[in-house]
């Protein structure tokens, strides 16, 4: 079955049941983020826990601070009741749980909170993947939230007391989601309400299968616990086209996680679907984790990155878009996808064509319903990736961009907008055509600085004379106080103006 870990969300919706869910495999290689080496601790920086809203709690008392409920694993157990327990529990647990029988004695995380409903991970700025079963919930954007850091602290032992308000984001909207069982596809991409810039997204396969032989190590929310680091697991089963098997020590709650290649980092694929998680012990009357030898019970089931549409195009997307190739652009759209799909600098295929001068190729994009306004990790728009390379031939191309929405005097991250890109490549072509497109000639960044002094700087006096009789105002002066004139008088331009 799914892999949740909240009753109370499993409640809200009705859902096919393809396998039950996790299991420990040989040895429990359960461990806190803390306890894990140096380099798997940083790929759980990238990880995310998807939290009902209604679990967040704020108080005056602690501004900035978050606290997420605190109902132990042991407590939430306890409390379970009904059909509804046969998502979360083997018919033996269901049971046992109705004659009020408790977690085995030493059974390990229970006192934990464990408000947590799924995993997922950061693969863009702003952009996280999950199970496509996760987002099934008609009011997920609305009901739930995205948590990093939700982890046992190392030496105050606790987890979810104060999180910090900067690490909970919302959902913005969906972008690709899809759970088709009797295919076994389930994954979801989401766009979050704002971009992260604390911690870098992650690596992940976008072509070709996982090898046979790759040891992977899994992280996430088992039992909607505080994220927990566990490798020493392998690729069982690698046949299927859309997932592969793993006898990854995973729970309810981990649905979603990344699956790493355990030496590289490399997200392999999404946790999504595995063995049931608990058990009646009989000879002890109480209920513990199921145990399977490492090459016994079904396996828990890992959904390729490569059949999200999005990644399993980007590479051939942004090449097309290199060469402006449009008639390939339209055999590869015949697969649905956001042609807006961007990585770890943000940058569209949009941006790319527009930088390499591809016309027809940004107007195809454009038709498919590219987004102008995106705008990469350094602010910069389609505009400003163009401003390089425009030629004075490039007026149809900054006209199809500024029709479709983008502001020709919007600013990057450096206060620069494209015509001051232009200037700083000293572009004079493109400086005049954009002036010529209606640009702010007088446009500075965060320095206080026109065009010309970019130009004044190289010794460019062709280029500062001509600028000025376009009206470039050459009394300007940047925060050091500093003139193009006063530039002229101690630079390589010395003596010229006057």
């Amino acid at each position: 079955m799914f892999k949740f870990a909240s009753l109370m969300a499993v409640s809200l919706i009705s859902l096919p049941v393809i396998a039950t869910t996790p299991v420990i495999y040989g040895e429990d290689n359960r461990q806190e983020v803390y306890e894990a080496s140096a380099f798997h601790q940083k790929l759980a920086s990238s990880a995310i826990t998807m939290v009902e809203k209604v679990k967040l709690s704020r108080s005056a008392e602690r501004p900035g601070l978050v606290q997420l409920e605190q109902v132990t694993l042991r407590s939430w157990l306890e409390a379970q009741f009904g059909e509804e327990k046969s998502y979360l529990l083997s018919k033996s647990a269901q049971e046992a749980v109705d004659q009020k029988v408790s977690f085995c004695e030493g059974e390990r995380f229970t006192e934990q909170p464990n408000p947590a409903m799924c995993s997922g991970f950061l693969v863009a700025p702003d952009l996280i993947v999950t199970a496509g079963h996760c987002v099934t919930l008609e009011n997920m954007c609305q009901s739930y939230s995205w948590v990093f850091d939700f982890r046992v602290d190392a030496f105050t032992k606790t987890a979810g007391v104060d999180v910090k308000e900067e690490n909970v984001y919302n959902c913005k909207k969906i972008i690709s989601s899809v759970l088709a069982t009797g295919m076994g596809l389930d994954y979801a991409l989401i766009q979050l309400d704002r971009k992260v810039t604390d911690r870098e997204p992650l690596d992940v396969r976008t072509s070709g299968v996982v090898d046979a032989k790759t040891n992977l190590v899994v992280i996430g929310n088992p039992s909607g616990l505080p994220l927990k680091v566990s490798a020493g697991a392998t690729v069982r089963t690698n046949v299927h086209p859309f997932y592969f098997s793993a006898n990854l020590d995973t729970f309810q709650g981990n649905s979603g996680s990344a699956v790493f290649n355990a030496e590289t980092g490399v997200v392999e694929g999404i946790l999504v679907r595995g063995e049931e998680d608990f058990e009646a012990n009989m000879s002890l009357m109480c209920i513990e984790a199921k145990r399977c030898d490492d090459s016994a019970c079904r396996g828990e089931d890992v959904s390729r990155m490569t059949q999200i549409p999005e990644y399993a195009v980007k590479e051939a997307l942004f090449k097309l878009a290199e060469k402006g190739d449009t008639k390939e652009l339209e055999k590869l759209t015949k697969t649905k996808f956001w042609v807006d799909i961007y990585g770890k600098d943000g940058k569209t295929a949009l941006m790319k064509a527009a930088e390499y001068n591809r016309e027809g190729f940004v107007k195809a994009l454009l038709a498919k319903g590219a987004d102008v306004k995106v705008l990469d990790t350094k602010g910069n728009s389609a505009l400003h990736a163009a401003a390089t390379g425009l030629r004075k031939y490039s007026s149809d191309l900054v006209k199809s961009l500024i029709k479709a929405g983008i502001e020709i005097d919007g600013k990057n991250n450096a206060g620069e907008t494209a015509l001051l890109v232009s200037a700083r490549n000293l572009n004079l072509e493109g400086v005049k055509l954009l002036i010529k497109m209606g640009a702010d000639k007088n446009s500075v960044d965060s320095s206080n600085e026109n065009a010309l002094f970019h130009f004044a700087r190289k010794g460019n006096k062709g280029a500062v004379k001509e600028l000025i009789k376009l009206g470039v105002d050459a009394t300007i002066r940047n925060t050091q106080g500093q003139s193009v004139e006063d530039l002229s008088k101690t630079g390589i331009l010395a003596g010229w103006m006057k």
